[in-house]
């Protein structure tokens, strides 16, 4: 199984992340995602990171630690396609 993935505004490069709002109200009420499960945050446009869960708070917090960080090599524009 693939880690669920999360949009942020902008992907961080290494250290701790608190993921908060809507996706992190997601990510601890609906995907119930507990300390030691792993997840990526992408901001949608070729930037995106592995982490891991460190601690979840509340409802909506979640605070994760960046294993690391990618990004697409520039290319042609291209539309990516996703169906629920």
């Amino acid at each position: 199984m693939t880690a669920p993935v999360f949009v942020v505004d902008a992907v961080p490069g290494a250290g701790t992340f608190v993921l908060e709002g809507p996706e992190g109200r997601h990510a601890v009420s609906v995907k119930r995602l507990r300390a030691g499960e792993a997840l990526v945050l992408t901001d949608g446009r070729g930037h995106w990171a592995d982490c891991v869960v460190r601690d979840a708070e509340g409802k909506d917090r979640l605070t994760v630690e960046v294993t690391a960080a990618h990004e697409e090599p520039a290319e042609e524009p291209r539309i990516t396609v996703v169906q629920a």
